[in-house]
């Protein structure tokens, strides 16, 4: 049975025009609620219904409560966790609920209970708490400690300009082009700035998937955007890089290390992506990649889990190579990118045949 979200005006309607990271306080609540599953948005004063009027929200908008469905109620200011009411209608079931009554107690990830928002202070207070909740527990050490300070700093301007989360995808992904190109020199000065550049485009990918959160403007498309720009700015900086010292040095090997961590890199995107294409997303996230114990629930974890795995991540490589170019040995971790590029190819190609033998034991 489908739930309806039910709004009550507040004590002060004004507070209905604050807006919080993008979104009236109505309006953020009528999309947490339509992203949550509910069937329909109750809103009983015109006022109110007309502030819900928005493309994104596709769900109706009645005047009265539907026949046979279940409520939540809510103040019509009040702020919530996008997977709160999820949640809730998980642990609960079909029984009406009145969100600002309800204890918080519910295991939902960076989760925070419910926020009335009356004042400058609560307003500011669920902005907070809006932003920390974009943080995910599959991110890396360094961003965990470094990027999303960064990101979440910049996300939090963005959304209130006129810009679509695929238009800072892209905007990114140019970034990391520049680097690229800057890479292509092989000289000290010019690694190091196409190196911050690539750190760059790395601190700045958060943006676009924060913004999509905090705005319901997530799409298919973006989340191609995405995927794609992170591919293309790996590819080219270490593409170009190889060249770039090959040119400098005239050492072949170089030439061909560059050739083989951008033809591994090719071969896992081609695979990754056409399993991404079959299953109707472009999240690469969603890719079984299957590494390390933690993939299993409740599994112990391992060495190979604390160290390698972070390591492995986009965020802590992208760093480490910003290290590694002031350093000056750039053109030695190259061997250990060429290498790193082959196990992951080894990973995905294993990954292949795990799901493949299971699609003939099914």
């Amino acid at each position: 049975m489908a739930f309806v979200l039910s709004l009550d005006l507040p004590n002060d309607p004004r507070v209905l025009r604050a807006e919080v990271l993008g979104l009236t306080l109505p309006l953020r609540l009528a999309l947490t609620a339509q992203a949550s599953g509910a069937a329909a948005i109750v809103a009983a004063d015109p006022e109110l219904a007309a502030s819900l009027r928005d493309p994104r929200l596709t769900i109706p908008v009645v005047a009265a409560r539907p026949s046979g469905a279940f409520v939540f109620r809510a103040p019509a200011n009040l702020v919530v966790h996008r997977g709160l009411l999820s949640a809730f209608k998980a642990r609960h079931g079909e029984r009406d609920w009145d969100v600002a009554e309800e204890p918080f107690d519910h295991d939902v990830a960076y989760g925070f209970a419910p926020i009335t928002v009356v004042d400058a202070a609560s307003r500011a207070r669920a902005r907070r708490a809006m932003l920390r909740s974009l943080r995910k527990p599959q991110d890396g050490p360094t961003s965990t400690h470094f990027n999303r300070y960064i990101s979440l700093f910049f996300t939090r301007f963005l959304v209130a300009l006129p810009l679509h989360p695929n238009h800072v995808s892209i905007g990114i992904l140019f970034i990391g082009l520049a680097g690229a190109y800057l890479a292509t020199y092989g000289t000290y000065w010019p690694l190091v700035a196409a190196s911050v550049l690539y750190q760059t485009q790395s601190v700045l990918d958060g943006c676009d998937g924060e913004m999509s959160r905090l705005t319901f403007r997530g799409s298919r498309a973006g989340e191609w955007l995405d995927t794609i720009g992170d591919d293309l700015t790996n590819y080219g900086f270490f593409g170009c890089a190889a060249y770039g010292i090959y040119r400098v040095t005239a050492n072949p090997v170089y030439l061909g290390l560059g050739v083989s961590i951008v033809t591994c890199g090719v071969l896992v995107s081609a695979i990754e992506y056409r399993y991404l294409i079959k299953i109707g997303s472009g999240d690469l996230l969603k890719y079984p990649i299957g590494v390390g114990s933690t993939d299993k629930p409740g599994a112990e974890r391992t060495l190979f889990d604390r160290f390698i795995v972070p390591i492995s991540k986009r965020d802590t490589f992208v760093l480490l190579t910003v290290v590694f170019t002031l350093l000056g040995i750039l053109n030695v971790m190259l061997f250990v990118f060429a290498a790193g590029a082959l196990g992951i190819l080894v990973t995905v190609l294993r990954a292949e045949l795990r799901m493949a033998a299971e699609r003939r034991a099914a």
